[in-house]
């Protein structure tokens, strides 16, 4: 059985999704393979997710697929799952899909979202999960600058590719992906900022870093022009930094229709 998961997760005390050498820290990766090798009499099962989220990012929307070495009914899996599971990890839906589906090669897009408190004291109840920023920000302004993302191109000042640290993957690597949604908005009479983003894929820290652009345009340290001249360089030596990893979170995963079906 090749089984999809939608998961959810707290990444904040995760060395991030991919499991790393024994010794570097606990992974989600890792805590979901050690779950259904216990649900499963101890056969291990590779987790492939659809997004390789950093250390300290979340998850409301991953994907992941495994092999299944016994038979069970999805509703069966979820409970024994979320029985076996830390709880700063959630099972949130469960289903089996044709052999060719991949969590990760088969979607055709994946969305995020950086979340920012702006507001001069910062809050208690949502400081595992946003970023506090005590200056004020145009946000109209940051979101002019989103429209600048929107398109296919190279990313290249915000990221690197995946496979740049991989000797498999010998380079040069592309940095080019396509955006599909950028945006930032403020909810009316709130501190809350969300920063969206939707791509056919994302490079290592991109999100971040681009957040951390966005918000020196915000704050009025960098005009558009300058913002739009760093986009087509796609040079990493700009005064952007990466915006801390707590604030990030994978909302959705999208997947072409047919790759559900078993017909074909």
């Amino acid at each position: 059985m090749n089984i999809a998961c939608g998961i959810e997760y707290d990444g904040t005390e995760f060395r991030g999704f991919q499991r790393q050498a024994e010794g570097h820290g606990a992974t989600v990766q890792g805590a979901l393979e050690l779950a259904i090798s216990r649900v499963s009499d101890g056969a291990f099962s590779v987790v492939n997710g659809a997004g390789r989220t950093d250390a300290g990012v979340h998850a409301s929307g991953q994907v992941i697929t495994f092999t299944a070495h016994v038979q069970r009914d999805p509703e069966v899996w979820l409970r024994a799952l979320n029985a076996v599971l830390p709880n700063t990890v959630v099972v949130r839906w469960v289903r089996e899909v044709p052999k060719r589906f991949h969590a990760r090669f088969s979607a055709c897009s994946r969305s995020y979202r950086y979340t920012i408190w702006n507001d001069l004291a910062p809050t208690a109840l949502r400081s595992r999960f946003s970023y506090h920023c005590s200056k004020e920000l145009d946000v109209d302004l940051m979101n002019q600058a989103c429209e600048v993302l929107v398109g296919r191109k190279d990313f290249g000042a915000f990221g690197h590719s995946p496979y740049k640290s991989n000797p498999l993957k010998p380079g040069p690597h592309s940095c080019v992906r396509t955006m599909l949604e950028a945006r930032c908005l403020r909810p009316e009479a709130n501190e809350l900022i969300y920063c969206d983003f939707t791509a056919d894929a994302f490079l290592t820290g991109q999100v971040r870093r681009m957040v951390g652009t966005l918000l020196l345009v915000g704050q009025k340290r960098l005009c558009l022009e300058e913002f739009i001249t760093i986009v087509q360089r796609a040079e990493k030596t700009h005064p952007g930094s990466a915006a801390p990893p707590h604030g990030l979170c994978l909302v959705r995963v999208d997947y072409p229709g047919e790759v559900w079906s078993n017909e074909r």
